[in-house]
Protein backbone atom coordinates (compact mmCIF):
# COMPACT_ATOMS: atom_id res chain seq x y z
CA UNK A 1 0.00 0.00 0.00
CA UNK A 2 1.70 3.65 -0.69
CA UNK A 3 1.64 6.50 1.46
CA UNK A 4 -0.93 7.78 -0.42
CA UNK A 5 -3.22 5.54 -0.32
CA UNK A 6 -2.11 4.83 3.51
CA UNK A 7 -3.04 8.07 4.50
CA UNK A 8 -6.77 7.55 2.67
CA UNK A 9 -7.05 4.40 4.67
CA UNK A 10 -6.08 6.08 7.71
CA UNK A 11 -7.98 9.39 7.57
CA UNK A 12 -11.01 7.66 6.96
CA UNK A 13 -11.35 5.50 9.82
CA UNK A 14 -10.22 8.54 12.14
CA UNK A 15 -12.85 10.38 10.64
CA UNK A 16 -15.38 7.61 11.24
CA UNK A 17 -14.78 7.32 14.41
CA UNK A 18 -14.93 10.60 14.67
CA UNK A 19 -18.50 11.32 13.58
CA UNK A 20 -19.63 8.06 16.03
CA UNK A 21 -18.60 9.99 18.92
CA UNK A 22 -19.68 13.68 17.68
CA UNK A 23 -23.42 12.87 17.55
CA UNK A 24 -25.88 10.00 17.67
CA UNK A 25 -26.22 7.29 14.96
CA UNK A 26 -28.79 8.37 12.42
CA UNK A 27 -30.36 6.24 10.01
CA UNK A 28 -27.97 7.07 6.73
CA UNK A 29 -25.11 6.45 8.91
CA UNK A 30 -26.67 2.83 10.23
CA UNK A 31 -27.04 1.83 6.31
CA UNK A 32 -23.56 2.97 5.74
CA UNK A 33 -22.28 0.89 8.11
CA UNK A 34 -24.12 -2.08 7.45
CA UNK A 35 -23.29 -2.12 3.77
CA UNK A 36 -19.16 -1.93 4.38
CA UNK A 37 -17.05 -4.47 4.39
CA UNK A 38 -14.76 -3.87 7.32
CA UNK A 39 -10.93 -4.98 7.02
CA UNK A 40 -10.20 -9.12 7.75
CA UNK A 41 -7.34 -10.77 10.19
CA UNK A 42 -6.14 -7.28 11.38
CA UNK A 43 -2.42 -7.63 13.16
CA UNK A 44 -4.08 -5.90 16.28
CA UNK A 45 -5.98 -8.03 18.02
CA UNK A 46 -8.18 -5.44 20.41
CA UNK A 47 -8.94 -4.02 16.22
CA UNK A 48 -9.95 -7.50 14.91
CA UNK A 49 -12.26 -8.09 17.86
CA UNK A 50 -13.60 -5.52 17.60
CA UNK A 51 -14.23 -5.70 13.17
CA UNK A 52 -16.22 -9.06 14.43
CA UNK A 53 -18.16 -8.03 17.00
CA UNK A 54 -19.48 -4.86 15.08
CA UNK A 55 -20.27 -7.35 11.92
CA UNK A 56 -21.98 -9.41 14.47
CA UNK A 57 -24.32 -6.57 16.35
CA UNK A 58 -25.16 -5.05 12.53
CA UNK A 59 -26.57 -8.31 11.05
CA UNK A 60 -28.57 -8.61 13.73
CA UNK A 61 -29.64 -5.28 13.88
CA UNK A 62 -33.27 -4.97 15.59
CA UNK A 63 -36.00 -2.61 14.31
CA UNK A 64 -35.44 -0.50 17.53
CA UNK A 65 -32.01 0.19 17.01
CA UNK A 66 -31.87 3.77 16.56
CA UNK A 67 -34.20 4.57 19.40
CA UNK A 68 -31.80 2.34 21.53
CA UNK A 69 -28.56 4.00 20.25
CA UNK A 70 -29.88 7.38 20.93
CA UNK A 71 -30.91 6.52 24.38
CA UNK A 72 -27.35 5.00 25.05
CA UNK A 73 -25.33 7.73 23.58
CA UNK A 74 -27.09 10.25 26.07
CA UNK A 75 -26.66 7.94 29.24
CA UNK A 76 -23.10 6.84 28.07
CA UNK A 77 -21.06 9.91 26.78
CA UNK A 78 -23.58 12.96 28.19
CA UNK A 79 -24.73 11.46 31.72
CA UNK A 80 -28.57 11.60 31.16
CA UNK A 81 -30.45 9.41 33.02
CA UNK A 82 -27.45 7.20 34.90
CA UNK A 83 -28.45 7.23 38.50
CA UNK A 84 -25.37 4.53 38.71
CA UNK A 85 -22.99 7.70 37.71
CA UNK A 86 -21.79 5.49 35.00
CA UNK A 87 -20.77 7.21 32.58
CA UNK A 88 -17.74 8.07 29.96
CA UNK A 89 -17.37 11.84 29.19
CA UNK A 90 -15.27 12.28 25.98
CA UNK A 91 -13.11 14.92 27.18
CA UNK A 92 -9.36 15.01 27.32
CA UNK A 93 -9.63 17.19 30.26
CA UNK A 94 -11.73 15.18 32.45
CA UNK A 95 -9.50 11.77 32.44
CA UNK A 96 -6.06 13.84 32.96
CA UNK A 97 -7.29 16.73 35.53
CA UNK A 98 -7.04 15.91 39.10
CA UNK A 99 -10.91 16.78 39.68
CA UNK A 100 -12.10 15.51 36.49
CA UNK A 101 -13.18 18.74 35.18
CA UNK A 102 -13.44 19.97 31.45
CA UNK A 103 -11.66 23.32 30.30
CA UNK A 104 -8.45 22.67 31.78
CA UNK A 105 -4.71 22.35 31.05
CA UNK A 106 -5.36 19.65 28.23
CA UNK A 107 -8.17 21.48 26.72
CA UNK A 108 -5.64 24.91 26.82
CA UNK A 109 -3.25 22.92 25.02
CA UNK A 110 -5.53 21.33 22.25
CA UNK A 111 -6.92 25.16 21.79
CA UNK A 112 -3.61 26.39 21.00
CA UNK A 113 -1.88 23.37 18.74
CA UNK A 114 -5.21 23.75 16.47
CA UNK A 115 -4.63 27.85 16.44
CA UNK A 116 -1.00 26.74 15.84
CA UNK A 117 -2.56 24.66 12.66
CA UNK A 118 -4.78 27.24 11.28
CA UNK A 119 -8.05 24.80 12.33
CA UNK A 120 -10.73 26.73 13.98
CA UNK A 121 -13.99 25.11 15.69
CA UNK A 122 -17.01 26.79 16.39
CA UNK A 123 -17.79 25.60 19.89
CA UNK A 124 -20.88 27.56 19.99
CA UNK A 125 -22.59 26.07 17.23
CA UNK A 126 -21.46 22.48 18.07
CA UNK A 127 -21.76 22.80 21.77
CA UNK A 128 -18.40 20.66 21.87
CA UNK A 129 -15.20 21.48 24.01
CA UNK A 130 -11.83 21.19 21.58
CA UNK A 131 -10.78 18.45 23.74
CA UNK A 132 -13.70 16.21 22.54
CA UNK A 133 -12.45 12.79 21.51
CA UNK A 134 -14.57 13.73 17.80
CA UNK A 135 -12.53 16.32 17.52
CA UNK A 136 -8.98 14.87 18.15
CA UNK A 137 -9.49 12.44 16.25
CA UNK A 138 -10.84 14.40 13.18
CA UNK A 139 -7.74 16.48 13.89
CA UNK A 140 -5.76 13.28 13.31
CA UNK A 141 -7.25 12.91 10.44
CA UNK A 142 -6.62 16.14 9.19
CA UNK A 143 -2.40 15.41 9.49
CA UNK A 144 -3.34 12.34 7.43
CA UNK A 145 -5.11 14.19 4.85
CA UNK A 146 -2.24 16.90 4.69
CA UNK A 147 0.42 13.98 4.85
CA UNK A 148 2.02 15.55 7.95
CA UNK A 149 5.79 14.58 9.22
CA UNK A 150 5.47 11.55 10.84
CA UNK A 151 6.65 12.45 13.86
CA UNK A 152 4.14 15.50 14.39
CA UNK A 153 1.34 12.97 13.90
CA UNK A 154 3.35 10.84 16.69
CA UNK A 155 3.29 13.33 18.91
CA UNK A 156 -0.48 14.34 19.07
CA UNK A 157 -1.55 11.08 19.17
CA UNK A 158 1.03 10.24 22.09
CA UNK A 159 0.66 13.37 23.92
CA UNK A 160 -2.97 13.49 23.88
CA UNK A 161 -5.28 10.49 22.47
CA UNK A 162 -3.09 7.77 24.18
CA UNK A 163 -3.22 9.79 27.22
CA UNK A 164 -6.43 9.39 28.15
CA UNK A 165 -8.15 7.37 25.48
CA UNK A 166 -7.67 3.57 27.02
CA UNK A 167 -9.11 4.39 30.17
CA UNK A 168 -12.41 6.15 28.39
CA UNK A 169 -13.00 3.05 26.48
CA UNK A 170 -12.30 0.94 29.78
CA UNK A 171 -15.56 3.25 30.98
CA UNK A 172 -16.92 3.01 27.73
CA UNK A 173 -17.07 -0.73 27.97
CA UNK A 174 -18.22 -0.96 31.28
CA UNK A 175 -21.79 1.73 30.85
CA UNK A 176 -22.49 1.51 26.90
CA UNK A 177 -25.93 -0.50 27.19
CA UNK A 178 -25.77 -1.22 23.88
CA UNK A 179 -23.23 -3.95 21.98
CA UNK A 180 -22.55 -1.16 19.13
CA UNK A 181 -20.65 1.12 21.53
CA UNK A 182 -18.74 -1.37 23.42
CA UNK A 183 -17.49 -2.72 19.82
CA UNK A 184 -16.92 1.22 19.17
CA UNK A 185 -14.27 0.99 22.20
CA UNK A 186 -13.01 -1.66 21.20
CA UNK A 187 -12.36 -0.56 17.55
CA UNK A 188 -10.93 2.74 19.05
CA UNK A 189 -8.33 1.67 20.89
CA UNK A 190 -7.29 -1.23 18.65
CA UNK A 191 -6.78 1.36 15.96
CA UNK A 192 -4.59 3.89 18.38
CA UNK A 193 -2.45 1.37 19.53
CA UNK A 194 -2.24 0.07 15.48
CA UNK A 195 -1.18 3.43 14.83
CA UNK A 196 1.16 4.43 17.89
CA UNK A 197 3.31 1.01 15.97
CA UNK A 198 2.72 1.95 12.48
CA UNK A 199 4.37 5.63 13.43
CA UNK A 200 6.93 4.13 15.13
CA UNK A 201 7.92 2.36 12.45
CA UNK A 202 7.93 4.92 10.01
CA UNK A 203 9.52 7.09 12.11
CA UNK A 204 12.51 4.90 12.82
CA UNK A 205 12.97 4.33 9.01
CA UNK A 206 16.43 5.64 7.44
CA UNK A 207 16.40 9.20 7.20
CA UNK A 208 16.09 10.87 3.66
CA UNK A 209 19.51 11.97 2.51
CA UNK A 210 20.67 14.12 -0.51
CA UNK A 211 23.10 14.18 -3.10
CA UNK A 212 24.14 15.53 -6.15
CA UNK A 213 24.27 13.89 -9.74
CA UNK A 214 25.64 14.64 -13.34
CA UNK A 215 23.10 14.42 -16.06
CA UNK A 216 24.66 11.22 -17.96
CA UNK A 217 24.67 9.82 -14.60
CA UNK A 218 20.86 10.69 -14.02
CA UNK A 219 19.88 9.54 -17.52
CA UNK A 220 21.71 5.70 -16.13
CA UNK A 221 19.38 5.96 -13.35
CA UNK A 222 16.59 6.55 -15.23
CA UNK A 223 17.72 3.70 -17.47
CA UNK A 224 17.73 1.53 -14.44
CA UNK A 225 14.50 2.42 -12.87
CA UNK A 226 13.08 2.10 -16.35
CA UNK A 227 13.21 -2.10 -15.87
CA UNK A 228 10.92 -1.82 -12.91
CA UNK A 229 8.77 1.04 -13.52
CA UNK A 230 6.96 3.34 -16.09
CA UNK A 231 8.49 6.81 -15.92
CA UNK A 232 6.59 9.70 -16.45
CA UNK A 233 7.46 13.48 -16.77
CA UNK A 234 6.10 16.79 -18.90
CA UNK A 235 7.34 16.47 -22.04
CA UNK A 236 7.03 19.11 -24.96
CA UNK A 237 5.31 18.53 -27.71
CA UNK A 238 6.37 21.20 -30.47
CA UNK A 239 3.46 22.93 -32.42
CA UNK A 240 1.12 20.74 -30.54
CA UNK A 241 -0.64 23.43 -28.65
CA UNK A 242 -3.72 24.68 -28.18
CA UNK A 243 -3.23 27.85 -29.84
CA UNK A 244 -1.67 28.56 -33.70
CA UNK A 245 2.30 28.10 -33.54
CA UNK A 246 2.11 26.70 -29.43
CA UNK A 247 3.78 23.88 -27.95
CA UNK A 248 2.01 21.43 -25.49
CA UNK A 249 3.55 20.23 -22.69
CA UNK A 250 1.71 17.36 -21.32
CA UNK A 251 2.98 14.41 -18.71
CA UNK A 252 4.36 11.50 -20.97
CA UNK A 253 6.65 8.75 -20.93
CA UNK A 254 10.57 9.70 -20.47
CA UNK A 255 13.83 8.11 -21.26
CA UNK A 256 16.13 11.16 -20.36
CA UNK A 257 16.47 13.40 -18.32
CA UNK A 258 16.47 16.05 -21.28
CA UNK A 259 12.73 15.26 -22.17
CA UNK A 260 11.82 16.52 -18.53
CA UNK A 261 10.47 20.22 -18.95
CA UNK A 262 10.80 22.64 -16.24
CA UNK A 263 10.77 26.24 -18.02
CA UNK A 264 7.00 25.83 -18.41
CA UNK A 265 3.90 24.64 -16.62
CA UNK A 266 1.98 21.79 -18.11
CA UNK A 267 -1.16 22.33 -20.51
CA UNK A 268 -2.70 18.48 -19.08
CA UNK A 269 -2.29 17.37 -15.27
CA UNK A 270 -1.07 13.84 -14.11
CA UNK A 271 -4.21 12.46 -13.43
CA UNK A 272 -4.59 10.90 -16.90
CA UNK A 273 -1.83 8.24 -15.74
CA UNK A 274 -3.43 6.51 -13.51
CA UNK A 275 -7.39 7.95 -14.34
CA UNK A 276 -7.46 7.29 -17.98
CA UNK A 277 -9.29 9.55 -20.23
CA UNK A 278 -10.96 5.96 -21.81
CA UNK A 279 -10.91 3.32 -19.58
CA UNK A 280 -12.18 0.29 -20.40
CA UNK A 281 -13.93 -1.49 -17.13
CA UNK A 282 -14.89 -5.05 -18.33
CA UNK A 283 -15.53 -7.36 -21.17
CA UNK A 284 -19.03 -9.05 -21.71
CA UNK A 285 -20.11 -11.79 -23.89
CA UNK A 286 -23.61 -13.63 -24.34
CA UNK A 287 -23.81 -14.26 -20.93
CA UNK A 288 -20.62 -13.99 -19.61
CA UNK A 289 -18.47 -11.09 -18.46
CA UNK A 290 -14.88 -10.32 -17.27
CA UNK A 291 -13.29 -7.57 -15.86
CA UNK A 292 -10.33 -5.76 -17.39
CA UNK A 293 -6.82 -6.47 -16.31
CA UNK A 294 -3.97 -4.32 -16.83
CA UNK A 295 -1.81 -4.75 -19.74
CA UNK A 296 1.63 -3.85 -17.58
CA UNK A 297 2.00 -4.66 -14.84
CA UNK A 298 4.92 -1.84 -13.78
CA UNK A 299 4.72 0.23 -10.99
CA UNK A 300 5.08 4.40 -11.92
CA UNK A 301 6.85 6.80 -11.33
CA UNK A 302 5.80 10.52 -12.17
CA UNK A 303 7.72 13.52 -12.16
CA UNK A 304 5.37 16.04 -10.86
CA UNK A 305 5.12 19.72 -9.00
CA UNK A 306 3.67 20.10 -5.83
CA UNK A 307 0.19 21.28 -6.98
CA UNK A 308 -0.49 18.06 -9.10
CA UNK A 309 0.67 16.04 -6.09
CA UNK A 310 -1.80 17.94 -3.87
CA UNK A 311 -4.89 17.33 -6.64
CA UNK A 312 -4.12 13.75 -6.43
CA UNK A 313 -4.93 13.64 -2.64
CA UNK A 314 -8.24 15.30 -3.91
CA UNK A 315 -8.94 12.70 -6.37
CA UNK A 316 -7.97 9.68 -3.57
CA UNK A 317 -10.34 11.25 -1.85
CA UNK A 318 -12.83 11.29 -3.91
CA UNK A 319 -12.53 7.36 -5.47
CA UNK A 320 -10.86 6.03 -1.98
CA UNK A 321 -12.88 7.88 0.51
CA UNK A 322 -15.77 8.75 -0.31
CA UNK A 323 -19.21 6.97 0.87
CA UNK A 324 -16.98 3.15 2.37
CA UNK A 325 -16.37 1.69 -0.88
CA UNK A 326 -13.09 2.62 -2.88
CA UNK A 327 -13.40 3.00 -6.55
CA UNK A 328 -10.96 -0.42 -8.06
CA UNK A 329 -10.51 0.96 -11.45
CA UNK A 330 -8.83 4.09 -9.64
CA UNK A 331 -7.36 2.22 -7.29
CA UNK A 332 -5.25 -0.67 -9.43
CA UNK A 333 -3.74 1.81 -11.05
CA UNK A 334 -3.13 4.60 -8.32
CA UNK A 335 -1.57 2.41 -5.80
CA UNK A 336 0.63 1.81 -7.97
CA UNK A 337 2.47 5.68 -8.25
CA UNK A 338 4.96 7.09 -6.39
CA UNK A 339 6.14 10.51 -7.26
CA UNK A 340 9.16 12.26 -7.96
CA UNK A 341 9.08 15.87 -6.73
CA UNK A 342 9.94 18.72 -9.22
CA UNK A 343 10.69 22.20 -7.30
CA UNK A 344 8.66 24.84 -8.97
CA UNK A 345 10.78 27.80 -8.90
CA UNK A 346 8.96 31.04 -9.06
CA UNK A 347 5.68 29.58 -10.61
CA UNK A 348 3.72 31.00 -13.51
CA UNK A 349 1.62 33.93 -14.12
CA UNK A 350 -1.62 31.87 -13.74
CA UNK A 351 -0.42 30.17 -10.82
CA UNK A 352 -2.13 30.68 -7.23
CA UNK A 353 -1.34 27.25 -5.70
CA UNK A 354 -0.27 29.40 -1.82
CA UNK A 355 -3.92 30.80 -1.83
CA UNK A 356 -5.47 26.99 -1.84
CA UNK A 357 -2.88 25.92 0.16
CA UNK A 358 -1.33 23.41 -2.32
CA UNK A 359 1.89 25.30 -2.84
CA UNK A 360 3.70 22.47 -0.61
CA UNK A 361 3.48 18.81 0.26
CA UNK A 362 5.90 15.86 1.41
CA UNK A 363 4.37 13.51 -0.68
CA UNK A 364 7.01 12.20 -2.78
CA UNK A 365 9.74 9.39 -2.61
CA UNK A 366 12.53 11.62 -4.56
CA UNK A 367 13.23 15.36 -4.72
CA UNK A 368 15.00 16.97 -7.68
CA UNK A 369 16.16 20.14 -8.87
CA UNK A 370 17.74 20.09 -12.38
CA UNK A 371 20.35 22.34 -13.54
CA UNK A 372 22.64 22.86 -15.84
CA UNK A 373 24.95 19.51 -15.84
CA UNK A 374 22.64 17.42 -13.61
CA UNK A 375 20.48 17.53 -10.83
CA UNK A 376 20.27 17.93 -6.86
CA UNK A 377 18.47 15.35 -5.67
CA UNK A 378 16.81 14.49 -2.31
CA UNK A 379 16.14 10.51 -1.35
CA UNK A 380 13.40 10.17 0.70
CA UNK A 381 12.02 6.52 -0.33
CA UNK A 382 14.71 3.87 1.16
CA UNK A 383 13.70 2.00 -2.03
CA UNK A 384 15.57 4.49 -3.68
CA UNK A 385 18.67 4.51 -2.04
CA UNK A 386 20.61 1.62 -4.20
CA UNK A 387 20.18 4.23 -7.47
CA UNK A 388 21.98 6.63 -6.05
CA UNK A 389 25.51 4.82 -4.24
CA UNK A 390 28.05 6.78 -4.83
CA UNK A 391 26.86 9.91 -5.59
CA UNK A 392 28.31 12.67 -3.84
CA UNK A 393 26.55 14.22 -1.04
CA UNK A 394 25.52 17.34 -0.67
CA UNK A 395 22.66 19.49 1.37
CA UNK A 396 19.95 20.00 -0.78
CA UNK A 397 16.39 20.05 0.51
CA UNK A 398 13.45 21.21 -2.03
CA UNK A 399 12.04 24.92 -2.17
CA UNK A 400 8.47 25.43 -2.42
CA UNK A 401 6.51 28.48 -3.69
CA UNK A 402 6.04 30.85 -0.82
CA UNK A 403 4.28 33.76 -2.80
CA UNK A 404 2.17 33.85 -6.27
CA UNK A 405 2.20 36.47 -8.41
CA UNK A 406 -1.48 37.03 -7.43
CA UNK A 407 -3.71 35.95 -4.61
CA UNK A 408 -7.16 34.43 -4.57
CA UNK A 409 -10.00 35.77 -2.51
CA UNK A 410 -12.39 32.52 -1.42
CA UNK A 411 -15.65 33.28 -0.31
CA UNK A 412 -16.92 32.56 3.04
CA UNK A 413 -19.77 30.45 3.39
CA UNK A 414 -20.95 29.58 6.68
CA UNK A 415 -24.86 28.14 6.14
CA UNK A 416 -27.34 26.94 3.83
CA UNK A 417 -28.72 30.67 3.76
CA UNK A 418 -25.46 32.20 2.18
CA UNK A 419 -25.04 28.90 0.13
CA UNK A 420 -28.58 30.00 -1.32
CA UNK A 421 -27.69 33.28 -1.82
CA UNK A 422 -24.44 32.58 -3.63
CA UNK A 423 -26.39 30.60 -6.07
CA UNK A 424 -29.13 32.92 -6.98
CA UNK A 425 -26.31 35.59 -7.81
CA UNK A 426 -26.41 37.70 -10.60
CA UNK A 427 -22.46 37.49 -11.52
CA UNK A 428 -23.25 33.96 -12.82
CA UNK A 429 -25.26 34.93 -15.64
CA UNK A 430 -22.10 36.91 -17.63
CA UNK A 431 -21.42 33.81 -18.60
CA UNK A 432 -24.40 32.95 -20.19
CA UNK A 433 -22.83 34.52 -23.17
CA UNK A 434 -18.89 34.25 -22.98
CA UNK A 435 -18.43 30.51 -21.88
CA UNK A 436 -19.26 28.07 -25.18
CA UNK A 437 -19.54 25.11 -23.41
CA UNK A 438 -16.64 23.22 -24.87
CA UNK A 439 -15.71 21.49 -21.41
CA UNK A 440 -11.97 22.40 -22.36
CA UNK A 441 -11.03 23.33 -18.67
CA UNK A 442 -11.91 20.09 -17.34
CA UNK A 443 -9.93 17.88 -19.48
CA UNK A 444 -7.02 19.59 -18.36
CA UNK A 445 -8.17 20.62 -14.54
CA UNK A 446 -6.20 17.53 -12.03
CA UNK A 447 -9.28 17.23 -9.61
CA UNK A 448 -11.73 17.13 -11.87
CA UNK A 449 -12.81 13.28 -11.69
CA UNK A 450 -16.98 13.51 -13.83
CA UNK A 451 -17.13 10.15 -15.77
CA UNK A 452 -19.64 8.77 -18.46
CA UNK A 453 -20.60 4.64 -18.62
CA UNK A 454 -20.73 3.71 -22.07
CA UNK A 455 -20.59 -0.22 -23.75
CA UNK A 456 -19.80 -0.15 -26.85
CA UNK A 457 -20.84 -2.99 -28.38
CA UNK A 458 -18.26 -4.56 -31.31
CA UNK A 459 -20.62 -4.53 -34.27
CA UNK A 460 -24.45 -4.39 -35.50
CA UNK A 461 -25.57 -7.63 -34.74
CA UNK A 462 -22.84 -8.62 -32.00
CA UNK A 463 -23.78 -9.03 -28.70
CA UNK A 464 -20.09 -8.88 -27.31
CA UNK A 465 -18.75 -5.70 -26.11
CA UNK A 466 -17.45 -3.74 -23.79
CA UNK A 467 -18.20 -1.53 -21.05
CA UNK A 468 -16.08 1.45 -20.80
CA UNK A 469 -15.83 4.75 -18.98
CA UNK A 470 -14.82 8.15 -20.35
CA UNK A 471 -14.17 10.69 -18.88
CA UNK A 472 -16.92 13.68 -18.64
CA UNK A 473 -17.54 17.46 -18.01
CA UNK A 474 -19.92 19.57 -15.93
CA UNK A 475 -19.68 22.65 -18.45
CA UNK A 476 -20.64 20.14 -21.42
CA UNK A 477 -25.05 21.47 -22.27
CA UNK A 478 -26.29 18.07 -22.06
CA UNK A 479 -23.86 17.30 -18.56
CA UNK A 480 -27.02 17.25 -16.60
CA UNK A 481 -29.47 15.89 -18.99
CA UNK A 482 -32.12 12.74 -18.47
CA UNK A 483 -33.82 10.22 -20.39
CA UNK A 484 -36.76 12.88 -20.72
CA UNK A 485 -34.81 15.66 -21.97
CA UNK A 486 -35.17 17.55 -18.73
CA UNK A 487 -31.58 19.11 -17.69
CA UNK A 488 -30.98 20.28 -14.24
CA UNK A 489 -28.82 23.26 -15.21
CA UNK A 490 -29.43 24.43 -18.50
CA UNK A 491 -27.12 27.60 -19.22
CA UNK A 492 -23.71 27.61 -19.09
CA UNK A 493 -24.13 30.70 -16.39
CA UNK A 494 -25.34 27.55 -14.47
CA UNK A 495 -22.92 25.47 -15.47
CA UNK A 496 -20.16 27.93 -13.90
CA UNK A 497 -21.47 28.32 -10.94
CA UNK A 498 -22.03 24.60 -10.20
CA UNK A 499 -18.58 24.41 -11.02
CA UNK A 500 -17.05 27.31 -8.91
CA UNK A 501 -18.72 26.12 -6.20
CA UNK A 502 -17.51 22.56 -6.56
CA UNK A 503 -14.15 24.10 -5.89
CA UNK A 504 -14.48 25.81 -3.81
CA UNK A 505 -16.96 25.31 -1.15
CA UNK A 506 -19.05 21.78 -1.81
CA UNK A 507 -15.67 19.48 -1.22
CA UNK A 508 -14.57 21.01 1.89
CA UNK A 509 -18.13 21.00 2.96
CA UNK A 510 -18.38 17.22 2.44
CA UNK A 511 -15.31 15.85 3.28
CA UNK A 512 -14.19 18.30 6.20
CA UNK A 513 -10.87 19.92 6.66
CA UNK A 514 -9.25 23.26 4.82
CA UNK A 515 -8.40 22.06 1.53
CA UNK A 516 -10.90 22.92 -1.21
CA UNK A 517 -10.58 20.98 -4.49
CA UNK A 518 -9.14 23.45 -6.60
CA UNK A 519 -5.71 23.55 -6.18
CA UNK A 520 -4.41 26.62 -8.11
CA UNK A 521 -2.52 25.20 -10.69
CA UNK A 522 -4.29 27.46 -12.92
CA UNK A 523 -4.51 25.38 -16.34
CA UNK A 524 -8.37 26.01 -17.17
CA UNK A 525 -7.32 30.06 -17.34
CA UNK A 526 -4.43 29.05 -19.74
CA UNK A 527 -6.80 26.44 -21.45
CA UNK A 528 -10.23 28.61 -22.04
CA UNK A 529 -10.87 29.32 -25.93
CA UNK A 530 -13.04 32.41 -24.58
CA UNK A 531 -9.96 33.39 -22.24
CA UNK A 532 -12.22 33.02 -19.23
CA UNK A 533 -10.14 33.15 -16.04
CA UNK A 534 -11.37 30.73 -12.97
CA UNK A 535 -9.27 32.63 -10.80
CA UNK A 536 -10.96 36.10 -11.45
CA UNK A 537 -14.12 33.77 -11.46
CA UNK A 538 -13.75 33.06 -7.95
CA UNK A 539 -12.60 36.49 -7.44
CA UNK A 540 -15.76 38.22 -8.57
CA UNK A 541 -17.85 35.71 -6.76
CA UNK A 542 -16.28 36.17 -3.56
CA UNK A 543 -16.74 40.11 -3.99
CA UNK A 544 -20.41 39.69 -5.30
CA UNK A 545 -21.71 37.38 -2.64
CA UNK A 546 -19.93 40.41 0.30
CA UNK A 547 -21.89 42.74 -1.91
CA UNK A 548 -24.54 41.19 -1.48
CA UNK A 549 -24.80 40.56 2.40
CA UNK A 550 -23.80 44.40 2.58
CA UNK A 551 -26.87 45.34 1.10
CA UNK A 552 -29.04 42.44 3.30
Amino acid sequence: MTHPELNAAREGLYRLLSRLYRQEVDAPLLERLRGMTFPQNCPQPELEAGYRALERWLSAGTEDALDALAVDFARVFLGAGSAEGCAAFPYESVYTSPKRLVMQDAWERVKSLYAAHGVRIDTDSSELMEDHIAYELAYMALLCREGAERAEQRAFLEEHLLTWVPAFCADLQRCAGTGFYRCVAQLTLGWLKLEEGLLQAEENAPSPFSCRVSTPALDRILEALGKEYRIYAPKRFPGRGARAGSDLVRYAPIRSAAEIVTDAPSDFSAKEIFYPVNQTMLYFQDDACRESVLSDQREILIFARPCDINAVRRLDQIFLGNGGEQDVYYRRLREKVRFLLLECGGGWDTCFCVSMGSNRTEDYSLALRLEEGGALVQVKDPAFAPYFEGADACAYTPGFVEENRRAARLPVIPDRETLKTASGLDFWKRYDEQCIGCGGCNTVCPTCSCFDTVDVIYNETSRDGERRRVWSSCMLRDFTATAGGHRARSTPGANMRFKVLHKVYDYKARFGGEEHMCVGCGRCDRRCPKDISFYDAVCGFTQALEQEAEHK
